[in-house]
């Protein structure tokens, strides 16, 4: 999805990449059940930096997320750029799941 953003902005004239620069640890299980509380508990700590993937010194980041449920994911991914020093200007996602759902 961001690569296809990125692609489609870049061909509108504005300048646009990825920056691949956050990974999950292995310790993360699979979210589906979990309520917010325990989602956040699965993430915390475990979303982590990867300098590699960084992207340009005063870039102005989006962060993609397929599907926002509870929010943990990206919540977690913020404040791993935060404690970077990379600041979010705005959360991009594709569906989200209506407050009204209940997890099953």
């Amino acid at each position: 999805m961001a690569r296809a953003a990125a692609r489609q902005l870049a061909g509108d004239g504005w300048r646009a990449g990825v920056a691949p620069c956050l990974v999950t640890g292995g310790a993360a299980r699979d979210s589906v059940g979990l309520d917010a509380e325990q989602r956040a508990a699965n993430l915390g700590g475990r979303v982590r930096w990867r300098a590699a993937g960084a992207p340009p010194d005063g870039a102005v980041v989006v962060l993609v997320d397929d599907v926002l449920t509870t929010g943990a994911t990206a919540a977690a991914a913020c404040r791993a750029l935060r404690r970077e020093g990379v600041a979010v200007a705005g959360v991009v996602v594709l569906a989200a799941v209506p407050p009204w759902v209940t997890t099953r």
